[in-house]
């Protein structure tokens, strides 16, 4: 194991100079099913009245799971999981769902990245600044578009003000460490108000070395798989790799600023941030194929590849408006827009192998109308550009131009103790190759939704939702033809790919108060023309070919989540929590499972606090992954173990929250089913994150 670099003696020294929001006092922090959450519902509604199931991670439970990337901080909620293609580069897996299936955003606003074009391009965001998530599971498409059909992730980051802020000027500061590759995080907030003008301004920068893990980073499947090879062609076994691995460590960086005009009516805002990050990529994942060259003195040489590593940066501007006050049919309006320009270079030792890029902008207008009989909602646009291209020699998918249009309406009515939800959004989707070739894709999707909020009593709710959206195909799946190293496949698209269309249903047990608080959900979400990759059984420039096509399919599972306050006081509170989820995922054609779907888990934990200081644990059970699909291998069960403490000190205005953390304290080997590379790249290791959080 690396040693731990830091003393707690330079923590504190250099908390002065770094910054991140502070937790909310225990006191002050909600039960869960009474977070406020505004993604899934124009006007913002608390959890337990949406008709779609909804996670919120924020507060002291952020400050805990803060993670190198988005997926790693979200994959043990419920019914997520993450997509981990090394400690660089990971996105939320939502119940079996991924890529172009969950949208993630910024402040409702899209990424504009290269993302969902594979598993190993990062999100253009780091999570330590950030202020809270939205998790909505489930079809979200009504007003966030067709690519939503498995969720929505909405990060929170405060960077334009929507009120006026606490003080003339307030900040928060941190500074955190962890040992299983020497990371060391810190960033500065600070934001406050000069007459009508409120501001805001952060900056962060993160840097690890390569990320320990327990036993060998190849699984023992593999190792097997090659020793076997090895011998039908007389050769011994090749040497492997143990304890850690290669090529992992990373540096990120970035900073924001932004200002806002504060009125009677309303707002207007806008905010400049700036990401950047250079990232290794694991050993094994990126596996370029050479031909073997015959030499007089020595035949059938091959040539030893250079480490991988990505060179991402994004710059982004955001504008928001609000108008607060009735006018005509309305009582409000909302207008977001992100405009971007990314670019990532795959480095391949010091030279640079294809570059990707992506400019275009997002933007959206919701307008809230006066209730009309028992109906109140909002109708709105959304617009979007994406100027997509890869050059290199793994350039995969040609330069494309794709351009939605949406409009949308989203209804709610009361009737006695229940609540009504409908929705209904078009789309259009125009995809044009910028290649010479004359290609194009034109397709208009429709997709309709509707929920119901019983208030069974005033401590149960019953939510239920039935959707049914269309989801247009993208560029990649339309018209790849090239090696895409990410995945080790030549993938090959199919221009006639048809709309994909799910119908999904969830039903939703919710108790939001009460000695025991929580909900469980069944869901089911049937899938027509799922579009994925098959493999053909043939080989291209040395890589399998993977096909898009299209074949019906099913996702079915249930999701727990509870809280038991069993006791609390003035200065002491005691919960446990459990949970458990499930989904599973085939295709309906020929019977046979879909790729990547998320194990059963189970969890336990408990929360303890007393005065200033906060105890917490939490065992969680990874049931083994047998159902595989054609070229998968299965991956072991195992359980993992966390625990954390908390310390708060308030000197004047000052607060100073103190924390350290235990990750996988059995050291366990760890591998997601969810992950491309959990053959090659084990989660890390036995961690111990120490830091220390500032506000004033």
């Amino acid at each position: 194991m690396h040693t731990f670099r830091l003393s707690l003696v330079s923590l504190l020294t250099a908390s002065a100079l770094f910054a991140q929001g502070t937790p909310p006092r225990a006191e002050e922090e909600p039960v869960s099913l009474e977070n406020f959450i505004v993604t899934a519902h124009p006007y913002g509604r608390v959890q337990a009245d949406l008709a779609q199931p909804t996670s919120v991670l924020a507060g002291s439970a952020l400050l805990f799971k803060q993670s190198n990337s988005l997926g790693e901080l979200l994959g043990n909620e419920s019914g997520v999981s993450s997509s981990y293609f090394g400690p660089g580069a990971s996105r939320p897996v939502i119940r079996g769902l991924a890529g172009d299936r969950v949208r993630i955003l910024e402040n409702s606003v899209g990424l504009i990245d290269a993302s969902v074009s594979s598993p190993d391009h990062a999100v253009s965001l780091d999570p330590l600044l950030i202020e809270r998530v939205e998790v909505v599971r489930g079809p979200a498409t009504l007003l966030y578009g067709n690519a939503a059909v498995g969720g929505v992730v909405n990060v929170i980051t405060h960077r334009i003000h929507t009120n006026a802020p606490e003080s003339t000027i307030n900040g928060r500061t941190e500074v955190r460490a962890s040992s299983v590759n020497n990371e060391l995080a810190g960033g500065l907030l600070a934001e406050g108000q000069a007459g009508f003008v409120a501001w805001h301004v952060d900056g962060y920068r993160r840097t690890a070395d390569d990320v320990d893990v327990p036993g060998f980073a190849e699984s023992a499947a593999r190792r097997a798989e090659e020793a076997e090879e090895a011998a039908e062609h007389g050769e011994e076994a090749p040497e492997e790799i143990e304890g850690t691995i290669p090529n992992t460590s990373l540096v990120a960086d970035g900073g924001a600023f932004g200002l806002t005009l504060l009125g009677r009516a309303g707002h207007i805002g806008f905010s400049f941030n700036g990401h950047n990050t250079v990232y290794g990529v694991p050993a094994g994942a990126h596996e370029h194929h050479h031909e073997e060259e015959e030499h007089e003195e020595e035949a059938h040489e091959e040539e030893e590849e250079a480490p991988v590593s990505i060179d991402l940066r994004q710059r982004r501007f955001d504008m928001q408006a609000a108008i607060t006050r009735s006018f005509g049919a309305f009582t409000g309006a909302k207008f977001k827009f992100g405009s971007a320009q990314y670019r990532h270079q795959e480095l391949e030792g010091d030279e640079i192998g294809t570059v990707f890029t992506n400019r275009g902008y997002d933007s959206r207008l919701e307008l809230l109308h006066a209730a009309v009989g028992p109906f109140t909602g909002a109708i709105g646009a959304q617009a979007s550009i994406s100027r997509f291209s890869a050059e290199g020699e793994e350039a995969f998918v040609p330069p494309s131009k794709t351009v939605n249009r949406a409009l949308f309406v989203f209804e709610e009515a009361t009737w006695g103790q229940t609540v009504w939800q409908f929705g209904a959004r078009a789309e259009d989707q125009e995809i044009t190759l910028a290649d010479g070739s004359g290609l194009s894709a034109d397709d208009t999707t429709t997709s309709l939704s509707t929920g119901l909020i019983w208030n069974l009593s005033d401590d149960w709710t019953l939510g239920t939702s039935l959707a049914r959206t269309e989801r247009a195909p993208n560029a990649q799946e339309l018209f790849s033809d090239g090696p895409h190293i990410g995945t080790n496949a030549y993938e090959i698209g199919d221009p006639d790919l048809a709309h994909e269309t799910s119908l999904a249903l969830d039903v939703s047990l919710r108790k939001r108060t009460g000695g025991v608080t929580g909900a469980l959900t069944v869901f089911a979400n049937r899938l027509d023309g799922f579009i994925y990759e098959q493999a053909t059984g043939e080989e291209e420039d040395e890589l399998d070919v993977y096909a898009y096509v299209q074949r019906d399919a099913e996702l079915y599972g249930v999701e727990l989540e509870s809280v038991f306050h069993l006791h609390e006081s003035d200065r002491h509170q005691f919960d446990v929590t459990v949970g458990a989820d499930l989904v599973r995922g085939r295709n309906t054609d020929d019977s046979t499972e879909l790729p990547r779907i998320t194990p059963a888990r189970a969890r336990l934990g408990f929360t303890w606090i007393t005065g200033s200081l906060s105890f917490t644990a939490d065992v969680q059970r990874v049931a083994k992954q047998d159902r595989i699909a054609a070229n998968e291998m299965e991956t072991a069960g195992y359980s993992v173990f966390n625990a954390s403490a908390g310390y708060r000190l308030t000197l004047g205005r000052m607060t100073y929250d103190l924390f350290v953390r235990g990750s996988n304290l059995s050291d366990e080997e760890i591998r997601l089913h969810t992950s491309f590379l959990k053959d090659v790249a084990p989660l890390p290791g036995r961690n111990v994150t120490i830091g220390l959080r500032t506000s004033f």
